[in-house]
């Protein structure tokens, strides 16, 4: 992977053509809350790029893409091609996917924050905690979601659902922490 600044602009803009284009077209089909998901996700990645910017994080190229990449998985294929209701399983492997990419996106800026060395198995203690701790952030956001916004549909249809969804946030974390102890992703040339 290349960590040339012109390559991570342009993918970075190429990201933000496509949000803009899948919340033109999820709006037109007067799909306002999956709109408004989009809308949510893409700002919290923009809000990010300009933190990493004016405080100088440095972010694994590969990690950068598998978040973009979660984030495009979930917007288009989720919302605008509505796997998430049509789909028995996207959801769940989406879980283990992003909780993966998500998990890799916050060791490696806790790791810059610690400012020293983390050896193989604290490393993985960190990984799969990161990442199981965001998954359940993630339902806990669902659930208020539910509760005070009423989607149609809704995000957790049940405690199954629930369950499910966190054991793929688990079994994400956990693939993340083995992609971590066996890569350095603070390389800069990975």
């Amino acid at each position: 992977m290349v960590n040339d600044k012109s390559a991570l602009l342009k993918i970075t803009v190429i990201f933000l053509v496509i949000q803009l284009i899948l919340m033109f077209e999820l709006s037109r089909q007067g799909q306002y809350s999956y709109t408004r998901s989009v809308m949510t996700t893409t700002c919290f990645w923009v809000i990010y790029a300009f933190l990493e910017a004016r405080y100088r994080f440095y972010m694994n190229t590969y990690v950068r893409l598998m978040i973009i990449l979660t984030l495009i998985l979930d917007g288009f294929f989720g919302n605008y091609l509505d796997l998430y209701t049509t789909s028995s399983i996207f959801d769940k492997i989406l879980h283990v996917f992003g909780t993966y990419a998500f998990s890799l996106f916050a060791y490696v800026l806790v790791v810059q924050l610690l400012k020293q060395p983390v050896n193989s198995s604290v490393k993985f203690i960190l990984v799969v905690s990161l990442g199981v701790s965001l998954g359940a952030f993630y339902e806990i956001l669902e659930f208020l979601t539910d509760v005070f916004s009423h989607p149609i549909p809704i995000s957790q249809p049940s405690l199954l659902d629930t369950d499910l969804d966190l054991m793929g946030d688990a079994i994400g974390a956990v693939f993340a922490a083995i992609h971590a102890i066996s890569r350095n992703f603070m390389d800069r040339n990975f």
